[in-house]
């Protein structure tokens, strides 16, 4: 797809891998929705982009509250009679031992990552399937591919991103409504920001190394997702090799290979932070 005078709403728009998006796609000529529940850090991302001359609309959303989802839509509709590609970018993480953290902070981490997608999806898909035109990209995680200690809700949230994508993507196709495209990306730990301090061994570096930067992830999601329309691509590209192993490798097999990678111990000196929604 040709990003040119398109319309682009990126949740979780105001920091991270969201405002790196923004940033690439405002540089291809693209008008941005930025939403976030952070109404300080969306206004001065807001501010920013304006003072560089870039068009950006935004819309404070908590994506956990479906009411305001769709007051949203409504006004974007009005506004800009409709989207042509949606973001879902916003999520958020609690580590530990899933016993340990409270029914609350689940919840709350089930309908950050996930839930907020079928929101979200419900109230711009209709338009796309008219106009039999449009892009949803959801973000996923290398964690969509393996389990992980420490991570187990957060791993399931992302398990659930993929299968959603996936099926959605045959829905539209059984419709006949091929130009109604559908991604998710599976970006590996960032090394900054949410997942800092996350660290596997020194085999595991080599073979599922983290992602540098948001802007990294952030450059497939323009280069390969929306203009190639890659369905499910990993960041670094060698992860891959996890789905190649989940193929080839019994369960048994496969879980003792991942303690040689240090994937038991990766969360022990984790010191990210939360701010998603």
């Amino acid at each position: 797809m040709n990003l040119k005078n398109k319309t682009v709403l990126i949740t979780g728009g105001a920091k991270g891998i969201g405002l790196a998006t923004a940033k690439r796609i405002l540089e291809q000529g693209s008008m941005v929705i930025l939403w976030d529940f952070d109404r300080e850090s969306l206004d001065e991302t807001t501010k920013n982009f304006h003072n560089n001359g870039f068009e950006v609309f935004s819309q404070v959303c908590d994506v956990t509250n479906k009411e305001q989802i769709y007051e949203n839509a409504r006004i974007i509709d009005e506004k800009f009679g409709g989207i042509d590609i949606l973001i879902n970018n916003a999520g958020t993480v609690y580590t530990g031992y899933m016993l340990d953290r409270s029914d609350e902070e689940l919840e709350n981490l089930i309908n950050v990552n996930f839930t907020s997608m079928i929101y979200t999806i419900r109230a711009f898909m209709p338009k796309m399937l008219e106009k039999n035109s449009g892009h949803i990209i959801n973000i996923s995680s290398a964690s969509s591919l393996t389990g992980a200690p420490k991570l187990a809700v957060y791993a399931a949230t992302k398990w659930a991103v993929a299968g959603l994508t996936e099926s959605l993507r045959l829905e539209v196709q059984k419709m006949g409504k091929n130009g109604v495209k559908f991604s998710s990306i599976h970006p590996n730990f960032l090394k900054k920001g949410l997942f800092e301090g996350t660290k596997l061994n020194f085999i595991g570096q080599l073979l599922a190394p983290g992602v540098k930067s948001h802007d990294q992830v952030a450059k497939v999601i323009v280069n390969r997702a929306i203009k190639l329309g890659f369905h499910s691509p990993k960041v670094p590209w060698i992860m891959n090799q996890i789905v190649l192993l989940r193929a080839i490798l019994p369960s048994s097999l496969l879980i003792k290979f991942s303690s040689l990678y240090g994937l038991y111990n990766m969360m022990d000196d984790y010191k990210g932070y939360n701010d998603g929604r």
